[in-house]
């Protein structure tokens, strides 16, 4: 009977989301279903229960402290002192202005954990300046669409601390796990800029500009607020001086800092302007959480998720062909959703499979936020794609953005088989902390 309940209540789930019903709506209509179809009215006075034991989280905190930091962020001038330093410094190599792009974009990745601020933020200059040095459209818009999606793998990432809630692990070893795996996959992407331009030399033309050493050492210069920043969030948790939650405070503080004294960029209206957007972008994270929490709390009492990895265990399949099948289910999941729902609805159902197939929880955390990124540069609801559309010349069609992207996804998937037949590597930085 449970398992009846729960293919209706999923099936439920399905048809509100392919009606347009909000995410956070459709799971908390397919939540209160479920509670109607197993306890009856009486069972509601669960609902009040799981909300506020679930949003009883200090690490919840981190979530607006991290947005609050990446609008700051997106209103001061920092994108573009990283642009051009990374520019500056790969300007004779070949795809080297699409290549500082990625590298700008793991930087601001490692002061922010917001996937749509890094591609807006590094964007707004790195677009308009490819295409006026005569870059291929879908190259010069791609690369910023699928390297802003680092932030999600770079710490401080607001997914990290979704799956660490979800999950039952430290956000901090979650953010201590991702700079290795964020580092190499930012790699794959410059080799991959490097092969088109070499094969390609039309599409990333070498610029005619010299630039000297000295420009080079004086953009570097100019970027120590950015390592400030750095310094301040990912220091103060990997030293053990703060959690993640106070060093998103401190974070915050420090983004405050460098606006109104650095750069000058905040005003009043700015001001409210960066606290309506946090708000509004808060509020919908945690109505989502919220609501997600209540329906992995149904389906824990259905017997869903324990079903399911004893099906697993029952049919002895081998590792690869679960992975496999897990991260085309994330993927198509990710083409309709955002992120942040996938990570909600995904992890409750999935780890105990993951589990029991005998992979860490950990490592798993890492792997979804890479199936993410994926997620935000793949039609038809990848965020980052609308983004760098909204930014980017109206000559730029959506169809060169996506043409752009997709061929990144392919580079994302050869990072998650290589992190599958090594996972070594991405354990090893928690386990030196």
């Amino acid at each position: 009977m449970d398992i009846l309940i729960a293919i209706i209540i999923l099936g439920f789930l399905l048809l509100l989301l392919l009606y347009g019903v909000p995410v956070f709506a459709s799971l908390g209509i397919s939540s209160v279903v479920a509670i109607l179809l197993t306890k009856g009215f009486e069972g509601l006075t669960v609902i009040p229960e799981i909300y506020y034991e679930k949003m009883d989280n200090f690490v919840l905190v981190a979530i607006p402290l991290f947005i609050l930091m990446g609008e700051i962020l997106f209103h001061t001038g920092i994108g573009t002192d990283l642009y051009k330093m990374a520019s500056r410094w790969t300007n004779r190599i070949p795809g080297g202005l699409a290549m500082g792009t990625v590298v700008a974009s793991t930087v601001f990745g490692a002061m922010c954990g917001v996937s749509v601020a890094g591609a807006a933020t590094i964007g707004a200059f790195a677009v308009p300046e490819m295409l006026r040095r005569g870059y291929d459209k879908s190259l010069a818009t791609g690369s910023v669409a699928a390297s802003g999606a680092l932030a999600l793998l770079i710490p401080p990432s607001i997914g990290f601390i979704l799956y660490g809630a979800v999950a039952d692990e430290s956000v901090g070893r979650l953010f201590i796990a991702g700079i290795l795996p964020g580092i190499i996959l930012a790699i794959c992407m410059m080799i991959y800029i490097f092969v088109v331009a070499i094969t390609n030399p039309e599409k990333a033309p070498i610029p005619d500009e010299k630039i000297t050493w000295k420009m080079r050492f004086e953009s570097l210069f100019r970027c120590w607020a950015a390592l400030f920043l750095i310094i301040l969030v990912l220091g103060s948790i990997y030293f053990g001086i703060a959690t993640p939650t106070e060093s998103a405070a401190i974070g915050a503080a420090g983004a405050f800092f460098l606006a109104i004294f650095v750069y000058k960029s905040l005003n009043w209206k700015v001001f409210l302007d960066i606290l309506l957007s946090t708000m509004k972008t808060t509020g919908m994270i945690l109505f989502i959480f919220i609501n997600a929490m209540l329906f992995g709390y149904i389906l824990t009492r259905l017997q869903v998720p324990q079903q399911l990895a004893s099906l697993v265990a029952d049919a002895h399949m081998a590792k690869w062909a679960v992975l496999t099948s897990i991260i085309i289910l994330l993927i198509f999941l990710g083409m309709f959703l955002d992120g942040a729902s996938v990570i909600l609805i995904a992890t409750p159902i999935l780890l105990p499979v993951i589990e029991v197939i005998g992979y860490d929880k950990l490592w798993f955390g890492v792997i979804l936020m890479i199936t993410i990124e994926m997620a935000v540069i793949t039609p038809p609801v990848g965020l980052n794609l609308y983004v760098i559309k909204s930014i980017a010349p109206d000559n730029v069609a959506l169809k060169d953005i996506i043409l752009g992207a997709l061929p990144f996804v392919f580079v994302e998937i050869l990072v998650i088989i290589f992190f599958i037949l090594f996972p070594e590597i991405v354990l090893w930085l928690p386990l030196k902390m």
